[in-house]
């Protein structure tokens, strides 16, 4: 196919045509489009759309003679990727979810003396989308914010030492799922309060096969026969197990005899309105009863003190048990009588 100045032309690579005005090379012409504007393009990017009239090719030299077409030889369809959420990473036996919150130190040797990295450690075959953020006094402030595929780690942000000292309530939300599953899994959270006193600690850091250097690791995901008799109250939960439920006493009530003092935890005892507390907030009232009432107990000369604190997701009985070691360590604890409490009460032996 012959190309002449004046012909009206479409472009084969982009939106819009125009004119031929002139021949830059055997290649190549310029092209006025409709704008104005005079375009240098490829002959073999043109496609003509109104010949102008013809004339003789060999008696000018703006004459153009199309090179020669070029053989399209088709594709075969490429085949498309996997989509990211495919289930790959699979490892064998690890089908029961398990994702991990986890501080890596900078300084090994003395964590709270560098930067701490954490990380989100999804050990099983899910497939995770995760919000991670921390609370202030009016919102949720987002940290990070993704998806983690099965069996990896996510690097999540930052703790840098003068941060330690008054570290704000870290909450995690999360939902699993993979390509092909019988139910749909809900919607989860979990509120993450780390205490300044535990990047003291020495067996608050410990080797994992995630990591090469000690780290602190927190489960996010509970175990799920815990989580379902978390569900029930702690009504219901004393009349499955057939446990005859104790008289509600006051909260702190000692026997005649001086022998043993019952302090009722839960902060339906301890305040009338709670409903605007958060549940760190909640955890400062009874941790501070907790120690007040200790102190009189000890002081008043009782043998023995009960400390009600429920079934629960477990976070005010571990935080109580990890006070009475770290101060009180002199003082025998232990679960209180099954048969009275069941699983909700812990006894701290004062004196033989």
């Amino acid at each position: 196919m012959i190309l002449k100045i004046g012909d009206k032309v479409r472009f084969l690579n982009e939106v819009g045509g125009g004119r031929i005005t002139s021949v830059v090379s055997k290649d190549m012409v310029n092209v006025e489009t409709d704008d104005g504007f005079e375009v240098p393009t490829l002959i073999n990017n043109l496609i003509v759309v109104n010949a102008a009239d013809a004339y003789d090719s060999s008696r000018s030299r703006n004459t153009v003679v199309q090179s020669k077409p070029q053989t399209v030889t088709e594709k075969k369809p490429v085949k498309p990727e996997e989509p990211w959420f495919s289930d790959k990473n699979q490892v064998s036996g690890k089908d029961d979810p398990q994702y991990l919150f986890v501080l890596v130190p900078e300084v090994p040797s003395n964590p709270p003396t560098g930067n701490i990295s954490i990380y989100l450690v999804n050990n099983c075959n899910d497939t995770l989308l995760y919000r991670f953020s921390q609370k202030t006094k009016y919102n949720f402030e987002t940290i990070a914010a993704g998806s983690a595929s099965p069996n990896t780690k996510v690097y999540l942000g930052l703790i840098k030492p003068e941060m330690i000292a008054d570290l704000p309530v870290y909450c995690f939300q999360w939902l699993s799922f993979r390509k092909r599953t019988k139910d749909l899994e809900p919607f989860k959270q979990k509120e993450i309060i780390l205490s300044a006193v535990k990047f003291y600690k020495q067996n608050a850091f410990a080797m994992s096969r995630f990591f090469k250097v000690p780290v602190m690791m927190i489960q996010l995901h509970e175990n799920p026969l815990k989580a379902e008799l978390e569900k029930l109250s702690e009504r219901d939960f004393q009349q499955a197990i057939g446990v005859k439920e104790p008289q509600k006493r006051e909260p702190v009530a000692a026997l005649p005899d001086n022998d043993l003092v019952e302090i009722d935890l839960h902060i339906h005892e301890l305040l009338d309105n709670f409903a605007n507390l958060t549940n760190a907030e909640m955890l400062t009232v009874q941790m501070n009863k907790f120690h007040e009432e200790l102190a009189k107990a000890i002081i008043s000369g009782a043998k023995k003190i009960v400390f009600i604190h429920g079934v629960g997701n477990g976070t005010l009985k571990n935080e109580l048990r990890r006070e009475l070691q770290r101060k009180y360590a002199k003082y025998p604890m232990q679960d209180a009588s099954f048969r009275e409490y069941g699983f909700g009460a812990t006894i701290v032996i004062l004196r033989k």
